[in-house]
């Protein structure tokens, strides 16, 4: 018994050693990923966000490193920006993957069991949100945004929590 026991705590630890959390997400839309940091009540949880990666900007690429990949809700960086996730650089689960000369189309994307996904494959990132709910919540930021005549304008933030933001995340083919 006491031998079985063990077995299950060893596999536990090393389904959960590869990154991403099993736990169930909350799937949630664009405007409600901008307005995480805004509820100490999502210090914790975990959310969903379903669309296609991006890198939409220039990067610099090294070992051991971070970069922000966007999610889309088109592919190529196309339709409404979904929010944007630091994945580690060269991890080959649960991160992504540039060479050191390389277009947006190059991206490759690695979910949770390390399978190619490019700018054209439709992902779900899951993620827990943390928040540093101890510290008051930072005031006076803005943010820019298209008013009723489709002009940019920058307007006032919410109050929102410090805090590291998505993490702990798992990458899954959507279908």
């Amino acid at each position: 018994m006491k031998l079985l026991f063990s077995v299950g705590c060893l596999a536990a630890i090393a389904l959960t050693s590869c990154g991403g959390s099993n736990e169930p997400a909350t799937a949630i839309n664009a405007e409600q990923f901008d307005q995480l940091r805004e509820n100490k009540e999502n210090a914790g949880k975990r959310f969903s966000v379903t669309g296609y990666p991006y890198l939409s900007g220039d990067v610099t690429v090294g070992n051991n490193m971070n970069i922000s990949v966007e999610l889309y809700t088109e592919p190529k960086g196309e339709g409404e920006l979904l929010g944007s996730f630091k994945l580690g650089y060269k991890d080959r689960k649960n991160g992504m993957y540039v060479p050191d000369e390389f277009t947006a189309e190059d991206l490759q994307i690695f979910d949770n069991e390390g399978k190619s996904s490019g700018i054209n494959d439709k992902i779900t990132i899951s993620f827990t949100m943390k928040l540093d709910v101890k510290r008051a919540p930072i005031t006076g930021q803005t943010k820019v945004v298209k008013d009723e005549n489709g002009m940019m304008k920058s307007v006032e933030r919410a109050p929102q929590y410090y805090g590291d933001g998505p993490v702990d995340i798992k990458i899954e083919r959507a279908n």
